[in-house]
Protein backbone atom coordinates (compact mmCIF):
# COMPACT_ATOMS: atom_id res chain seq x y z
CA UNK A 1 0.00 0.00 0.00
CA UNK A 2 1.04 3.62 -1.01
CA UNK A 3 0.72 6.12 2.04
CA UNK A 4 -2.40 7.39 3.47
CA UNK A 5 -4.47 9.90 1.64
CA UNK A 6 -5.19 12.84 3.78
CA UNK A 7 -8.26 14.62 3.72
CA UNK A 8 -8.27 18.10 2.27
CA UNK A 9 -11.48 19.76 4.14
CA UNK A 10 -10.77 21.08 7.44
CA UNK A 11 -10.22 18.11 10.60
CA UNK A 12 -11.69 19.17 13.96
CA UNK A 13 -10.04 16.30 15.65
CA UNK A 14 -7.13 13.92 14.65
CA UNK A 15 -6.69 10.86 16.21
CA UNK A 16 -2.76 9.58 15.87
CA UNK A 17 -0.79 7.01 16.90
CA UNK A 18 2.68 7.77 18.14
CA UNK A 19 4.46 4.38 18.14
CA UNK A 20 7.91 5.44 17.00
CA UNK A 21 7.24 8.85 19.27
CA UNK A 22 10.50 8.05 21.36
CA UNK A 23 12.61 6.82 18.55
CA UNK A 24 15.46 8.45 16.88
CA UNK A 25 14.83 8.37 13.00
CA UNK A 26 18.46 7.72 12.51
CA UNK A 27 18.45 4.47 14.07
CA UNK A 28 16.02 2.74 11.73
CA UNK A 29 16.98 1.86 8.25
CA UNK A 30 14.91 2.33 5.41
CA UNK A 31 12.69 -1.08 3.95
CA UNK A 32 15.17 -1.52 1.23
CA UNK A 33 18.41 -1.64 3.34
CA UNK A 34 16.67 -3.77 5.93
CA UNK A 35 15.62 -6.17 3.49
CA UNK A 36 18.87 -6.51 2.24
CA UNK A 37 20.04 -7.15 5.86
CA UNK A 38 17.41 -9.69 6.05
CA UNK A 39 18.83 -11.10 2.82
CA UNK A 40 22.28 -11.79 3.87
CA UNK A 41 21.44 -12.99 6.48
CA UNK A 42 18.73 -15.39 5.44
CA UNK A 43 21.15 -16.97 2.93
CA UNK A 44 23.43 -17.47 5.56
CA UNK A 45 20.81 -19.78 7.39
CA UNK A 46 19.84 -21.34 4.47
CA UNK A 47 23.54 -21.83 2.66
CA UNK A 48 24.22 -23.73 6.05
CA UNK A 49 21.05 -26.49 5.71
CA UNK A 50 18.88 -24.37 7.83
CA UNK A 51 15.13 -22.95 7.86
CA UNK A 52 13.92 -19.88 9.09
CA UNK A 53 10.71 -19.40 11.15
CA UNK A 54 9.19 -15.92 10.36
CA UNK A 55 6.37 -14.75 13.29
CA UNK A 56 3.93 -12.46 11.61
CA UNK A 57 0.43 -10.89 12.30
CA UNK A 58 -2.04 -12.05 9.65
CA UNK A 59 -3.39 -9.21 8.10
CA UNK A 60 -1.05 -6.85 7.00
CA UNK A 61 2.33 -7.93 8.45
CA UNK A 62 2.38 -11.16 6.60
CA UNK A 63 1.52 -10.32 3.35
CA UNK A 64 4.38 -7.55 3.52
CA UNK A 65 7.08 -10.24 4.19
CA UNK A 66 5.51 -12.93 1.46
CA UNK A 67 5.96 -9.85 -1.33
CA UNK A 68 9.39 -9.06 0.34
CA UNK A 69 10.47 -12.61 0.10
CA UNK A 70 9.42 -13.42 -3.31
CA UNK A 71 10.64 -10.43 -4.70
CA UNK A 72 14.48 -10.92 -3.49
CA UNK A 73 14.17 -14.39 -4.32
CA UNK A 74 13.23 -13.22 -8.30
CA UNK A 75 16.73 -10.69 -7.88
CA UNK A 76 18.39 -13.26 -6.66
CA UNK A 77 19.27 -11.59 -3.65
CA UNK A 78 17.34 -14.63 -1.51
CA UNK A 79 18.42 -18.61 -1.79
CA UNK A 80 15.01 -19.89 -3.87
CA UNK A 81 13.39 -22.42 -1.11
CA UNK A 82 9.93 -23.25 -0.25
CA UNK A 83 7.74 -20.84 1.61
CA UNK A 84 5.32 -22.05 4.01
CA UNK A 85 2.02 -19.73 5.06
CA UNK A 86 -1.44 -21.03 5.84
CA UNK A 87 -4.55 -20.71 7.74
CA UNK A 88 -6.30 -16.82 7.81
CA UNK A 89 -3.14 -15.61 6.19
CA UNK A 90 -4.02 -17.21 3.09
CA UNK A 91 -7.55 -16.11 2.55
CA UNK A 92 -7.05 -12.18 3.51
CA UNK A 93 -4.27 -12.35 0.78
CA UNK A 94 -7.06 -13.50 -1.24
CA UNK A 95 -8.96 -10.38 -0.16
CA UNK A 96 -5.56 -8.49 -1.25
CA UNK A 97 -5.87 -9.49 -4.64
CA UNK A 98 -9.80 -9.15 -4.72
CA UNK A 99 -9.47 -5.34 -4.08
CA UNK A 100 -6.26 -4.66 -5.20
CA UNK A 101 -7.54 -2.05 -7.98
CA UNK A 102 -10.24 -0.49 -5.89
CA UNK A 103 -7.11 0.65 -3.03
CA UNK A 104 -4.42 2.68 -2.87
CA UNK A 105 -2.20 -0.28 -4.20
CA UNK A 106 1.52 0.61 -4.92
CA UNK A 107 1.48 -2.42 -7.68
CA UNK A 108 -1.99 -3.20 -8.29
CA UNK A 109 -1.04 -6.00 -11.30
CA UNK A 110 1.40 -7.79 -8.48
CA UNK A 111 -0.92 -11.28 -6.94
CA UNK A 112 -0.33 -12.78 -3.95
CA UNK A 113 -1.73 -15.38 -4.57
CA UNK A 114 0.58 -16.24 -7.79
CA UNK A 115 3.81 -16.87 -5.32
CA UNK A 116 4.27 -20.67 -5.05
CA UNK A 117 3.36 -21.57 -1.14
CA UNK A 118 3.02 -24.27 0.54
CA UNK A 119 0.43 -24.83 3.21
CA UNK A 120 2.08 -25.56 6.54
CA UNK A 121 -0.98 -27.27 8.13
CA UNK A 122 -0.91 -29.61 6.15
CA UNK A 123 2.61 -30.58 7.64
CA UNK A 124 1.91 -33.50 10.32
CA UNK A 125 5.34 -33.67 11.50
CA UNK A 126 7.30 -30.93 11.74
CA UNK A 127 10.12 -32.77 11.05
CA UNK A 128 9.45 -32.06 7.25
CA UNK A 129 10.36 -28.44 7.76
CA UNK A 130 14.15 -29.35 8.62
CA UNK A 131 14.79 -32.25 5.83
CA UNK A 132 15.29 -29.31 3.53
CA UNK A 133 15.93 -25.68 3.80
CA UNK A 134 12.64 -23.25 3.54
CA UNK A 135 10.99 -20.54 4.72
CA UNK A 136 7.77 -20.54 7.58
CA UNK A 137 5.57 -17.61 8.15
CA UNK A 138 3.00 -18.27 11.04
CA UNK A 139 0.63 -16.42 13.08
CA UNK A 140 0.47 -14.59 15.55
CA UNK A 141 2.85 -12.05 15.04
CA UNK A 142 4.50 -12.34 18.75
CA UNK A 143 3.97 -15.83 18.95
CA UNK A 144 1.11 -16.06 21.46
CA UNK A 145 0.74 -19.05 23.09
CA UNK A 146 -1.08 -21.82 21.63
CA UNK A 147 -0.64 -20.26 17.80
CA UNK A 148 1.12 -21.69 14.83
CA UNK A 149 4.19 -20.09 15.73
CA UNK A 150 4.40 -20.16 19.42
CA UNK A 151 4.23 -24.37 18.66
CA UNK A 152 6.92 -23.83 15.91
CA UNK A 153 8.84 -22.30 18.37
CA UNK A 154 9.34 -24.65 20.52
CA UNK A 155 10.40 -26.98 17.90
CA UNK A 156 12.77 -24.31 16.27
CA UNK A 157 14.56 -23.20 19.53
CA UNK A 158 16.31 -27.26 19.62
CA UNK A 159 17.89 -26.87 16.30
CA UNK A 160 21.11 -25.86 15.84
CA UNK A 161 21.10 -24.59 12.11
CA UNK A 162 17.77 -22.80 12.21
CA UNK A 163 16.77 -19.49 12.91
CA UNK A 164 13.72 -17.79 14.09
CA UNK A 165 13.39 -14.07 12.98
CA UNK A 166 11.52 -11.55 14.10
CA UNK A 167 10.02 -9.01 12.30
CA UNK A 168 8.05 -6.59 14.49
CA UNK A 169 7.16 -4.51 17.69
CA UNK A 170 7.01 -7.24 20.36
CA UNK A 171 4.86 -6.75 23.80
CA UNK A 172 7.12 -7.65 26.67
CA UNK A 173 4.80 -9.36 28.37
CA UNK A 174 4.76 -11.80 25.02
CA UNK A 175 6.44 -15.48 24.01
CA UNK A 176 7.52 -13.08 20.94
CA UNK A 177 9.50 -10.71 23.23
CA UNK A 178 11.34 -13.66 25.30
CA UNK A 179 12.48 -15.34 22.02
CA UNK A 180 13.84 -11.94 19.98
CA UNK A 181 15.78 -10.92 23.49
CA UNK A 182 17.26 -14.11 23.91
CA UNK A 183 20.76 -15.39 22.99
CA UNK A 184 22.09 -19.09 21.54
CA UNK A 185 23.09 -20.97 24.64
CA UNK A 186 19.92 -19.26 26.63
CA UNK A 187 17.65 -20.94 28.77
CA UNK A 188 14.43 -19.62 28.55
CA UNK A 189 10.93 -20.67 29.47
CA UNK A 190 7.74 -18.91 26.78
CA UNK A 191 4.77 -19.66 29.13
CA UNK A 192 4.52 -20.49 32.78
CA UNK A 193 3.35 -24.28 31.43
CA UNK A 194 6.24 -23.94 28.91
CA UNK A 195 9.53 -26.58 30.11
CA UNK A 196 12.66 -24.44 29.84
CA UNK A 197 14.20 -24.67 26.80
CA UNK A 198 18.02 -23.96 25.82
CA UNK A 199 18.18 -21.83 22.88
CA UNK A 200 20.00 -23.72 19.77
CA UNK A 201 19.05 -21.94 16.88
CA UNK A 202 20.17 -18.22 15.88
CA UNK A 203 18.01 -15.88 16.98
CA UNK A 204 17.47 -12.02 14.84
CA UNK A 205 15.35 -8.81 14.75
CA UNK A 206 14.50 -6.61 12.11
CA UNK A 207 12.38 -4.04 11.96
CA UNK A 208 9.92 -3.86 8.86
CA UNK A 209 7.33 -1.38 10.17
CA UNK A 210 4.65 -0.11 9.07
CA UNK A 211 4.83 2.61 11.72
CA UNK A 212 5.54 6.51 10.50
CA UNK A 213 8.91 7.91 11.95
CA UNK A 214 7.92 10.50 14.64
CA UNK A 215 9.10 13.79 12.38
CA UNK A 216 6.34 12.38 10.03
CA UNK A 217 3.62 12.12 13.20
CA UNK A 218 4.48 15.96 13.33
CA UNK A 219 3.97 16.44 9.41
CA UNK A 220 0.21 15.18 9.44
CA UNK A 221 -0.54 17.86 12.02
CA UNK A 222 0.90 20.68 10.47
CA UNK A 223 -0.44 19.65 7.16
CA UNK A 224 -4.46 18.66 8.71
CA UNK A 225 -4.15 21.78 11.99
CA UNK A 226 -6.33 19.93 14.05
CA UNK A 227 -7.90 21.94 17.29
CA UNK A 228 -7.71 18.48 18.80
CA UNK A 229 -5.07 15.86 18.55
CA UNK A 230 -5.80 12.43 20.23
CA UNK A 231 -2.63 10.55 20.51
CA UNK A 232 -2.85 6.52 20.68
CA UNK A 233 -0.14 3.33 20.34
CA UNK A 234 2.52 4.42 21.74
CA UNK A 235 4.24 3.75 25.32
CA UNK A 236 4.51 6.67 27.66
CA UNK A 237 7.57 8.40 26.45
CA UNK A 238 5.97 7.79 22.86
CA UNK A 239 3.40 9.84 23.53
CA UNK A 240 5.55 12.28 25.44
CA UNK A 241 7.38 13.26 22.78
CA UNK A 242 4.66 13.65 20.72
CA UNK A 243 2.57 16.05 22.39
CA UNK A 244 5.56 17.99 23.40
CA UNK A 245 6.84 18.25 20.00
CA UNK A 246 3.10 19.85 18.87
CA UNK A 247 2.37 22.09 22.01
CA UNK A 248 5.92 22.93 21.46
CA UNK A 249 4.56 24.40 17.75
CA UNK A 250 1.43 25.54 18.64
CA UNK A 251 0.23 26.01 22.62
CA UNK A 252 -3.13 26.50 21.54
CA UNK A 253 -3.49 23.20 20.62
CA UNK A 254 -5.63 20.35 22.60
CA UNK A 255 -3.38 17.66 23.07
CA UNK A 256 -4.94 14.25 24.52
CA UNK A 257 -3.41 11.00 25.66
CA UNK A 258 -5.73 8.43 25.06
CA UNK A 259 -5.41 5.78 28.70
CA UNK A 260 -7.77 2.37 28.40
CA UNK A 261 -10.49 2.46 29.96
CA UNK A 262 -10.61 6.06 30.57
CA UNK A 263 -13.13 8.81 28.84
CA UNK A 264 -11.93 11.77 27.09
CA UNK A 265 -14.22 15.09 27.52
CA UNK A 266 -13.63 17.82 25.50
CA UNK A 267 -14.13 21.14 26.36
CA UNK A 268 -17.29 23.02 25.25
Amino acid sequence: MQGAQLPKRKVETLLMETTYGATDSSIINSWKKEAERFASAANKVINEGGSILIPVFSLGKMQEILKMLWQLMEKGKLVKVDIYSGGIARKISRAYDYNRYVVNCEDPEFELTEIPQKDLYEVENFREFFTHSCIVLASSGMMIEGTASFRLAQVWLRQKNSAIFTVGYMEKETPGFIISTAKRGMKIRLSKLSEETEVKCTIKSFRFSAHSLREDLLKVVDKLNPAKVILIHGDPPAIDWVGASILKKDKNRKVYAAEAGKEIRFDE
